[in-house]
């Protein structure tokens, strides 16, 4: 939230009104956890796991514990959304889980239908009955105000989410593929011809164009979508593409959203691992785990897919993320790759960094 606009949540059904919205997707079957960090209680890390078999709640206790911890919560709300009853187990276990890293439990809740119950309280504000999730209470408006703003949209599941980036199926995965084929005769023509710079330069460039068409409001042609998932083979051009999460990110995610859905496995790694490391960037979980599922399940060894998950599983911060992408940017600046200073002076157009 910026300083103008921001959300005081003040009572669980605020809470679980707005957990939708910070998830993505209203959760299903799920467990989600709120890091609140200092004092005031700020939100940090918000968390959705499916909710496992009764063996598995301890080392996923734990597991969250040391993520909340990671993260400097100082407090945490648990939320269970389940339509087949109440996991009070689950609940003790990880309450037990925060308690030894020194994390109070500020509210345990139970999501079922619209109505939601505490494990916690037994006072009359908590009967056992349940009380509304409230539909629209003020504060949502906020958080989904400040998310049309970052370019974020709540889902009505997870299963939405993953068909929002799912690659073309059936014919129109024929027809992608016979273009991610013309796209690859070209690139290799041209390294052939011009070599591997300028390859690699007219990739850039290409990557330029359409940033500045997405950001315009233009669509992202399937002719081009396969050109520029070609060209994201050359692993140093990824790398430059993925420099600029640090000064066009919205543009960047909207434009590998849309190349991500017009191509198909297994030469959407590139495109999809970056998709996934925008979305980290800009704190949306959610979608980066999708876009690294979709990759994996393509290209298993993908080496930044696979630092990404191991990122994601480890509970990086998305400013850690961002920090490290810097880094990748001043080792890129340092090398001395003849014809491609000239094509990153041009592709690294200075833009206003949005904040997560």
């Amino acid at each position: 939230m910026s300083a103008s606009a921001v959300a005081r949540l003040s009572n669980p059904g605020e809470i679980l009104a707005v957990l939708p919205s910070l998830c993505g997707f209203r959760p299903d079957e799920s467990l989600v956890v709120m890091s609140l960090r200092g004092p005031r209680k700020r939100l940090g890390l918000t968390a959705r796991v499916d909710l496992p078999p009764e063996e598995g709640e301890p080392a996923l206790a734990r597991v969250l514990a040391d993520r909340l911890a990671g993260d400097g919560a100082r407090t945490v709300v648990i939320a269970v959304y389940s339509e087949h009853g109440r996991r009070p187990g689950l609940v003790d276990v990880l309450r037990q889980a925060c308690d030894s890293r020194g994390l109070a439990v500020q509210e345990a809740l139970h999501v079922q239908g619209a109505r939601w119950t505490s494990y916690t309280c037994s006072q009359p504000c908590c009967p056992d009955t349940g009380t509304p999730v409230p539909a629209a209470p003020p504060v949502l408006g906020l958080v989904q105000a400040e998310q049309v703003a970052s370019g974020r949209a709540q889902l009505a599941s997870r299963q939405e989410l993953v068909r929002s980036l799912a690659p073309p199926s059936l014919l129109a995965a024929a027809a992608a593929e016979q273009r991610l084929d013309q796209a690859e005769q070209l690139w290799r023509q041209t390294r052939l011809e011009q070599g591997l710079a300028a390859s690699r330069r007219a990739t850039l460039e290409h990557a330029r164009a359409l940033l500045d068409r997405v950001g315009a409001g233009a669509d992202v042609t399937p002719h081009d979508a396969a050109l520029l998932a070609v060209g994201l083979s050359d692993v140093v051009a990824r790398d430059e593409l993925a420099t600029l999460v640090l000064t066009r990110e919205d543009e960047l995610l909207s434009l590998l959203v849309q190349v991500a859905r017009q191509i198909t496995p297994p030469r959407d790694a590139a495109v999809c691992a970056l998709l996934a490391l925008t979305a980290y960037a800009k704190g949306d979980g959610a979608t980066a785990n999708v876009a690294l599922d979709r990759a994996l399940a393509g290209t298993p060894d993908h080496s930044l897919s696979l630092l990404l998950r191991q990122w994601l599983d480890a509970g990086l911060p998305p400013k850690e993320v961002r920090r490290l992408t810097r880094a990748t940017q001043r080792e890129l600046r340092g090398r001395d790759a003849p014809g491609l200073g000239s094509a990153r002076r041009e592709v690294t157009t200075p833009g206003s960094p949005s904040s997560c």
